[in-house]
């Protein structure tokens, strides 16, 4: 009963920021909604239905896509906190003057890992090939924010580089390589993580 108690607060977590984050695009709907496109906005979504339904597959797929992102994130984050300055230009707008609410869903970047770890945790894996989801996301989402966003807004980062740096050869191809090293990367480190959580392997 504990397990499925934390497994079902854990869900609601992330459905409650999932809803809010979607909410408040509409509420400010003059700004476009792109913003439901961002990997992270999706994400929240997938993880709830994934916890809600026990689908360890569908959370750690999200977590191929998410995992190093999010932990760069947070390092710069940190960073932030404790030098004043960011480290990669990514926290930057979460420093800046701006919404609360904003600022409120853009804090699940601090929680969104470890409660996914934990839920995978408790669920158990089932399966090892979740890195073929994480890829078909990604490819999906690729085009259709290029169709729907601009390079201004530069959802999921297709434009340009989120950050401050950049590796000199035709973007989309270093966004694609990007993403598929780190889907794969995360692939394995799950895997080594909840190898004695793994019922199957599919």
């Amino acid at each position: 009963m504990k397990k499925e108690a934390a497994l079902n607060l854990i869900g609601l977590v992330f459905l409650l920021w999932g809803a809010g984050a979607i909410l408040n695009t509409l509420f400010n709907i003059e700004q476009g909604l792109a913003p439901i496109l961002w990997f992270s906005y999706i994400g929240l979504i997938l993880l709830a239905i994934g916890v809600f339904r026990r689908d360890s597959y569908l959370i750690a797929a999200q977590l191929c896509i998410l995992a190093i992102p999010y932990l760069f994130w947070n390092l710069d984050f940190f960073y932030y906190i404790f030098r004043g300055m960011s480290l990669f230009g990514i926290v930057d707008y979460f420093f800046a003057s701006g919404s609360l609410i904003g600022k409120i869903i853009s804090s699940q970047h601090l929680f969104n890992l470890p409660l996914s770890l934990i839920a995978i945790y408790l669920i158990g894996l089932k399966r090892k090939d979740f890195w073929k989801l994480a890829f078909f996301e990604v490819f999906v989402l690729f085009f259709i924010t290029l169709l729907f966003t601009t390079y201004e807004q530069n959802v999921n980062c297709v434009y340009h580089n989120c950050a401050r740096f950049d590796f000199g050869f035709y973007y989309p191809l270093q966004w694609f390589l990007a993403y598929f090293l780190m889907i794969l990367a995360s692939n394995f480190i799950i895997l080594r993580l909840f190898h004695n959580r793994t019922e199957t392997y599919g």
